[in-house]
C-alpha cells in the first residue's frame, strides 16, 4: 500500500460542517500525485450521501438561495425559510438513521476498507480506543435514551459514532467490528502487503473544542488522566494539559512504532503538528486589539490578539451578553498549550527516529510536517494583515483573473456574488476549503520529496480551484448571514449541537 492516512476531520475531508468531500482532501491530492486513482480499488474513498454528516452548510445556503434569492424578506418569507431549513435537516436525519446511510448497510466496495481511516472528532487516544463495535453500542444506547426526533431542528443522533463506524467498518463485516485506526494499520502493514508511507496527524481535537464551545474545560480539573476515562468522561473536557497530551502522544507513537517495526517493509511516517486553533475564523477577535508574545515564535515581532473571542458572526456586545466567548488570557493560554503540544510531538518523533536506527526489523523513518507553522504564516489578523506565507503562483494568477481571495478571514461575499475575503476555510470556520486542502497537501508533499518518495505529477492548482465551489461559484446569500442575526443564530445553534 503506497499511502495510508490516520487523522481527524481535516484528513477526512470534512468541509462546511460535514464529512462530505474526502475526494478533495489533502491526502487524496497526495495520492493522485503518487499515481493512485481515487474512487477505484486503487485508492477507495467514502462517498457521503445527503451532502454529508452531520450537515453541509454550503448545501443549506445554496438551497435557501435557490428558493429565496440573495435576500430573505419579511416575516412571511422568514417562516418559510425556517420550514425549509427544517425540511433540509430532516432529509439528512432520515438518510443516516433510517435510509441508505444507516449503519446496517454496507458502504465500501470490494476491498472492505479505506486507505484513509481519518475520523472527525478523533483525539489522539481515539486512534486505539474507538472501534465499530463501540460505535454501534453507543448509537443503540443513544436511541434508547433520547427516543424519537424531539427537537424541531434535529440531526442524525450519535454523529461522531456514525461517522467513525462508516470509516472504520464500511463493509459492515463483523470481522472488522474491533478494528480501530491502529488495528487497520496493523492489518495492512503486518498482516497485509505493508504500508510504504503513513500520514499521522492527530492532536487538534485535544484543544479544538475550546473555540467550538467558546469555553475552556481543562483536564487539569479532572483529577485523573484522560487515559483512565471512558469516552463520555473524556468528552467533558476540551483542553488537554501538556502532561496529559504527552502521555497520550507517547502511547500513540509507541503503538505505531511497534506495529511498523513488525511489518514486511520499510515505512516512512509523516507526522503533522497541531494547528493553532485560535486562528480559525470561527473565532472572531472583538474589542480592542492588543499585541502579545507569539507562543509559537512564528510571527515577526508581537502577535495581534483581541480583548475577547466570540463566534465569527457576532460582536463584542454579544460576547459579553451571551457568555459565548473566550478572554484574551484564555486564547493566549490555548495557543501556549498548543505550542507545547508541538514541542512534545517534535521531541517524541526525534526520539523514535533515533530508536528506529537501533531497532531490528523493518526500517521506520519519521518526518515532521509543520502545518501549525504554515497556518500561522497564512494567518491574516495574527500577522497584522500581512501574511508571510507565499501562495503558489497559480493561485495568485487565478485570484487576479477572477477577482477572488485566498486568506484566512471568514468567507465574505456580497449580494452581487463578489468575493472579498476568505478562501482557506470553509463555511464552518474551522475546516479547509478544497484550496485550503491544496495548501496543506503542498506542505506534506514538500516533506515527501525530502524523504525521496517518488511522485508522478505535481499538484494541479487549476483543477483544485475548479473543484472549490465556494471559490468558483460564490454564494450571494452569504450577506444575509452577516446582516441578519436570526439566520446567524440559527446556524450557530446547529453548529453547537452536541
Amino acid at each position: 500500500m503506497k499511502l495510508f492516512t490516520i487523522g481527524d476531520s481535516i484528513s477526512q475531508g470534512f468541509m462546511s460542517m460535514a464529512a462530505a468531500r474526502t475526494e478533495l482532501s489533502y491526502s487524496t491530492l497526495i495520492a493522485k500525485c503518487m499515481g493512485l486513482v481515487p474512487g477505484t480499488d486503487d485508492y477507495s474513498i467514502p462517498m457521503w450521501g445527503a451532502g454529508g454528516l452531520p450537515f453541509n452548510i454550503e448545501n443549506l445556503m445554496r438551497s435557501l438561495q435557490r428558493k429565496y434569492g440573495n435576500d430573505i424578506r419579511g416575516p412571511i418569507e422568514w417562516l418559510a425559510a425556517v420550514s425549509s431549513v427544517h425540511g433540509f435537516l430532516d432529509d439528512i436525519e432520515d438518510y443516516y438513521e433510517r435510509g441508505q446511510g444507516n449503519i446496517a448497510l454496507p458502504q465500501a466496495g470490494r476491498r472492505h476498507f479505506y486507505p484513509n481511516v481519518s475520523v472527525a472528532g478523533f483525539t489522539v487516544a481515539d486512534a486505539w480506543i474507538v472501534t465499530p463495535r463501540l460505535c454501534v453500542d453507543r448509537i443503540a444506547m443513544d436511541q434508547q435514551k433520547n427516543g424519537g426526533d424531539g427537537l424541531f431542528f434535529s440531526l442524525p443522533n450519535s454523529r461522531f459514532e456514525r461517522t467513525a463506524h462508516a470509516v472504520l467498518n464500511p463493509s459492515r463485516d463483523p470481522r472488522f467490528d474491533d478494528f480501530s485506526q491502529l488495528r487497520w494499520l496493523e492489518h495492512h502493514h503486518v498482516e497485509g502487503e505493508g504500508v510504504e508511507n503513513l500520514i499521522l496527524w492527530l492532536g487538534a481535537n485535544n484543544a479544538l473544542g475550546t473555540i467550538v464551545r467558546m469555553d475552556m474545560k481543562s483536564t487539569a480539573d479532572a483529577g485523573k488522566s484522560p487515559l483512565d476515562m471512558g469516552l463520555d468522561e473524556r468528552n467533558m473536557f476540551n483542553l488537554w494539559t501538556t502532561e496529559h497530551f504527552e502521555a497520550e502522544y507517547e502511547e500513540l507513537m509507541e503503538r505505531v512504532h511497534d506495529i511498523l517495526s513488525k511489518g514486511k517493509r520499510d515505512c516512512k511516517v509523516f507526522v503533522g503538528t497541531v494547528p493553532a486553533v485560535t486562528i480559525a475564523p470561527l473565532a472572531r477577535g472583538v474589542g480592542n486589539s492588543r499585541l502579545a508574545d507569539d507562543p509559537f515564535n512564528v510571527v515577526k515581532g508581537k502577535a495581534t490578539y483581541f480583548d475577547r473571542y466570540t463566534y465569527f458572526l457576532f460582536d463584542h456586545d454579544y460576547a459579553r451578553r451571551s457568555g459565548n466567548s473566550l478572554t484574551f488570557e484564555q486564547a493566549h493560554e490555548i495557543d501556549s498549550t498548543i505550542a507545547e503540544y508541538n514541542k512534545i510531538i517534535k521531541r517524541i518523533v526525534a526520539a523514535y527516529n533515533k530508536k528506529g536506527k537501533d531497532t531490528e526489523g523493518a526500517k521506520v523513518e519519521y518526518y515532521i510536517v509543520d502545518i501549525c507553522d504554515q497556518l500561522l504564516r497564512l494567518a491574516f489578523k495574527r500577522n497584522h494583515g500581512k501574511p508571510t506565507y507565499d501562495l503558489p503562483q497559480e493561485l495568485i494568477d487565478l485570484n487576479k483573473h477572477l477577482g477572488r481571495t485566498v486568506d484566512t478571514v471568514y468567507y465574505t461575499v456580497d449580494r452581487m456574488g463578489r468575493m472579498s475575503a476568505g478562501g482557506v476555510f470553509s463555511l464552518d470556520g474551522v475546516h479547509p476549503t478544497a484550496i485550503g486542502h491544496g495548501l496543506i497537501a503542498q506542505e506534506f508533499l514538500a516533506a515527501f520529496k525530502k524523504a525521496k518518495v517518488p511522485m508522478v505529477r505535481e499538484l494541479d492548482w487549476n483543477g483544485i480551484a475548479a473543484s472549490d465551489s465556494l471559490y468558483t461559484n460564490p454564494i450571494s446569500m452569504m450577506d444575509e448571514l452577516y446582516d441578519n442575526t436570526r439566520l446567524a443564530e440559527m446556524l450557530l445553534d446547529l453548529l453547537r449541537l452536541p
